[in-house]
């Protein structure tokens, strides 16, 4: 019998011994038997598997059997499906509880394997339990709704105590990274200043050996104080204000290309910027340069020796537009959308070849959006990538 022509039973319970037991025993009759682990898990196999009988365990952690039945009860699809409960609990209160839920039976576990396929077939075939004429059924429902409601009360507790942990945590990691940047960037800012000496003469005279050893310590430096200004950048977005004023983007970006044109020359790259005239427009300088900075960043680390990056700003009359291309790796469709997310990275692993923190094009986009534009992405995977920024000459932020 194909899977097609099986009977479905979904069996929601959390004991892997007794999930291979009944799966053994209904299995053996020819039924299909899916398993789900939890509530939620449950209800959603509901829905796509389409299942003949439903059993579930009373006591499953989380979304407890009562509570999936209600759940399974609001599914249109599930009207005529008998839902039958299998558990340790044999109390009346028990079975007239899940009765009133929802449930067409009540099966007590351990479970009777000669009976099972039989309970079941006939469950299948139109039987339905019901419940008793002397219980009352409104004290059950109202006894079935405050529980519900002190579990709800529960949940609501242990959300909030959590989200005040997850507030004392961010604060400490805020002081943390505050204290690290100092901690960091104080050797860091004397490294770099004494590398530069060294790389313009002015410490006396190198050999040819030692050039090529402080051009390396200049680009390894050049690295890490990109990633550390990153990070802190990002850390101060959510309460740093950005102050827009009519600023010159050929000037303002006049020395960052400079830099880019270096470290081109340095990694073989070929570099070129067109800039043109630009009407001035109002933008936070110091955005404006992390935001062409880390584009400029992000095409020169995917695109490999002999390859080309460009940076061009077309200037229009309501807005300004830049655009950032190269001819590197290129990205797959299914993260063009994903790399913009904080620290996400293509390859996560750690034997990645290019360093980063992921947050460049995170920073991108905030910025982006803090003046009123738009950042899209073009690219193929083997036929580089092209980054659009689009600037509104008036914003209303």
């Amino acid at each position: 019998m194909s899977e097609a022509q099986q009977q479905k039973i979904l069996y929601i319970e959390d004991n892997r011994d007794n999930q291979r037991l009944v799966q053994r025993v209904l299995g053996a009759r020819g039924y299909l038997v899916l398993i789900a682990e939890d509530g939620p898990s449950g209800v959603s196999m509901a829905r796509e598997s389409l299942p003949d009988l439903v059993l579930v365990d009373l006591a499953i952690p989380g979304l407890d059997g009562y509570e999936t039945t209600t759940r399974l009860r609001s599914l249109a699809h599930l009207d005529a499906v008998p839902i039958i409960a299998l558990t340790a609990d044999g109390s009346f209160t028990s079975r007239e509880r899940a009765m009133v839920v929802g449930c067409d039976g009540y099966l007590i576990k351990p479970i009777d394997t000669r009976q099972l396929p039989v309970q079941i077939a006939e469950f299948i075939a139109g039987r339905r339990d019901t419940i008793s004429a002397s219980t009352d059924e409104a004290s059950v429902l109202r006894a079935y709704n405050q529980q519900l409601v002190e579990r709800l009360e529960q949940r609501v507790r242990e959300l909030s105590a959590a989200n005040a942990e997850l507030q004392e945590l961010d604060q400490l990691k805020s002081q943390f990274l505050s204290t690290l940047s100092h901690e960091l960037r104080t050797p860091l800012t004397s490294l770099l200043g004494y590398i530069e000496l060294f790389d313009r003469g002015m410490l006396g005279k190198l050999s040819d050996s030692q050039n090529d050893a402080i051009k390396v310590m200049r680009r390894s430096g050049d690295t890490l104080a990109q990633q550390l200004n990153n990070l802190l950048y990002f850390q101060e977005l959510r309460t740093r204000s950005f102050h827009l004023r009519a600023i010159r983007p050929q000037e303002s970006l006049r020395q960052i290309i400079v830099n880019f044109q270096e470290r081109a020359a340095e990694t073989r790259l070929g570099f070129e910027a067109r800039m043109g005239e630009v009407a001035p427009i109002q933008a936070d300088p110091s955005g404006l340069e992390q935001m062409i900075r880390s584009l400029l960043d992000n095409a020169m680390k995917f695109t490999p020796q002999g390859g080309r990056v460009r940076l061009a700003l077309h200037d229009e009359p309501s807005r300004l537009i830049i655009r950032v291309e190269d001819s590197g790796i290129g990205i797959a469709p299914e993260h063009q959308e994903k790399i913009f997310l904080p620290f996400y990275q293509v390859d996560s692993s750690l034997a990645r070849s290019q360093p980063g923190s992921g947050l460049g094009l995170a920073i991108v986009r905030h910025v982006v959006h803090a003046h009123g534009g738009q950042v899209t992405v073009r690219s193929a995977p083997g036929k580089g990538s092209m980054f659009t920024v689009v600037l509104p000459r008036s914003s209303s932020r």
